[in-house]
């Protein structure tokens, strides 16, 4: 017997959120030529300079030639800068281009309203236990799909 504690229709309410938060996303970031899965690698590459390609790999749960493809359009478009480390030949180095820098509050700025707009009707004093409970989900779909030795 299913009980309301473990609804299947979570999955679907994820899904639905998920669409329409991309939705939302894709249009503010359009005149950017940006998309909802380009701008998170704005935002981490900002957070950590000469953040390797590696790196951004393990931070987004993408395969890595997903990660790869978004990266050279984020070139192509002159927001991301690539270089070789001079340390390691076989690393690339990522860091934002000036063009990069100035649209990095831009994205910030979109990113919270979009989140503003989805917790509209959730109390202010909740909003973190909720992000806390999704990320808690999400982290848990990542190691179901992974499987338990690849689970740290």
């Amino acid at each position: 017997m299913v009980t309301s504690s473990n609804d299947p229709d979570i999955l679907k309410w994820l899904s639905i959120a998920n669409r329409y938060t991309r939705i939302a996303l894709d249009r503010r970031l359009q005149p950017y030529r940006l998309n909802a899965s380009m701008y998170y690698y704005i935002l981490r590459i900002h957070e950590q300079p000469r953040l390797t390609q590696d790196k951004l790999i393990s931070l987004t749960y993408l395969n890595p030639s997903n990660v790869t493809r978004a990266v050279n359009q984020l070139v192509n478009l002159g927001y991301v800068r690539k270089r070789q480390s001079k340390a390691d030949k076989r690393v690339y180095e990522l860091s934002l281009t000036k063009r990069g820098e100035a649209l990095y509050p831009d994205i910030v700025k979109l990113r919270q309203e979009v989140a503003d707009s989805l917790l509209a009707d959730v109390p202010a004093d909740q909003h973190d236990a909720l992000v806390a409970q999704i990320r808690q989900l999400a982290l848990r779909a990542v190691g179901n799909e992974t499987g338990p030795a690849d689970q740290t």
